[in-house]
């Protein structure tokens, strides 16, 4: 591994990284410091636990300013046997030694950087790496596709709403806790940016008022000529029954919807883009169909 010459600054990882506010905090503290040319030690001698779906904003980070602001990246002391094992199967590993991924673990969504114009390859990661897996609650083809088809209009306009080139996304089915986290990203403008830019009289919104009025179903920052906000609806719909998790964390803004219950918060840092968590119940019994399936009887 090469090692970068003085000046450098060394950051070093704390013992546990979740999907939690407290997990957003870092990012949002790591993106902001890391703004500037010059060489980063990430070090994460301390770490003993860090979600894989959590490689998503840690590499949309160190790309994203990588590539606009000069910035310079090292890892150090990735010896925890569980963490380097993590960061290997999902393909993480690869952006940082080159050393490819063990494709014989089916537990982890690799990680991938998208364009806008790929479309169909995210189509297809979505279909391959979450839907057809079989730990995932039963659907009818139908619903299957209903539900695909939100996830990847999240994506489509996550990044049409940020101005974004790229999305980021990363996931991991933990079999033992009964769930799968997918999580998205993208660096660009945020929801209260957006929000703000067409809605003049919002001007005293803050962040996490911002993000709970664009998750609302009809509202929308797209020019009249377009429709759709943020293709929540469907896949809000199928998290209440699952008992899954929604998560979005956007400039100062933090907004969860879990088991059905909903809450937002302003934050103490501000993350320059926006990171998306989907979260699967994977101990759901249930099995979905669409309502011209089923008519009456229908979940979905």
């Amino acid at each position: 591994m090469k090692l970068f010459s003085t000046p450098k600054e060394e950051i070093l990882f704390p013992d546990s990284l979740k999907t939690d506010e407290e997990g957003f905090h870092f990012f949002s503290y790591l993106i902001k410091e890391t703004q500037k040319k010059k060489r980063f030690i990430l070090n994460f001698e301390h770490v003993e636990w860090v979600e894989a779906n959590l490689c998503a904003v840690l590499g949309a980070i160190v790309a994203t300013n990588t590539k606009t602001y000069g910035a310079k990246f090292e890892f150090v002391n990735m010896k925890n046997s569980y963490l380097e094992t993590t960061l290997r199967n999902n393909g993480f590993l690869k952006e940082i030694t080159g050393e490819e991924r063990d494709t014989r673990k089916s537990s982890a969504v690799p990680y991938q950087e998208f364009s806008m114009k790929n479309e169909e390859v995210v189509e297809e990661y979505i279909f391959k790496y979450v839907l057809l897996k079989e730990e995932v609650p039963k659907m009818s083809k139908g619903a299957k596709k209903k539900i695909y088809r939100s996830i990847f209009e999240l994506y489509q306009n996550s990044v049409l709403h940020s101005g974004a080139d790229q999305v980021f996304v990363c996931g991991q089915f933990f079999r033992y806790k009964g769930r799968m986290a997918l999580t998205m990203v993208e660096i660009g403008k945020t929801f209260e940016e957006n929000v703000k830019s067409c809605y003049l009289e919002f001007e005293h919104f803050s962040g996490a008022d911002c993000l709970n009025w664009a998750v609302k179903s009809g509202n929308t920052t797209k020019p009249e000529t377009e429709t759709g906000g943020l293709g929540l609806d469907l896949i809000r719909d199928f998290l209440k029954m699952n008992q899954g998790k929604l998560q979005i964390r956007s400039g100062n803004g933090y907004w969860i919807e879990k088991n059905g219950m909903t809450n937002f918060e302003e934050c103490e840092r501000s993350f320059c883009g926006s990171i998306v968590n989907i979260e699967f119940n994977l101990r759901d019994k249930n099995e979905y169909f669409l309502s011209e399936e089923l008519d009456a009887n229908s979940l979905l």
